[in-house]
């Protein structure tokens, strides 16, 4: 399921799911610089992966939608 939404992404702009990847990878890096910012808690390494975000973010989204 996290790959259909990698590979929906792409398509949708005109690259590929690598590319989608790279660019998420830079965004989480980023926010990571945050020792405070709560993506450092997803994911069981120092910087979580995207498909790690992806299920953090469905579970979430799961959550929201049953209250």
């Amino acid at each position: 399921m996290k790959n259909d939404i990698f590979k929906n992404i792409a398509i949708q702009n005109g690259t590929t799911e690598a590319e989608v990847k790279r660019e998420i990878e830079k965004s989480i890096a980023e926010a990571c610089k945050d020792p405070n910012a709560p993506i450092n808690n997803i994911g069981s390494g120092t910087v979580p992966t995207p498909e790690e975000v992806m299920e953090y973010i469905l579970k979430e989204v799961v959550k929201t939608k049953m209250n």
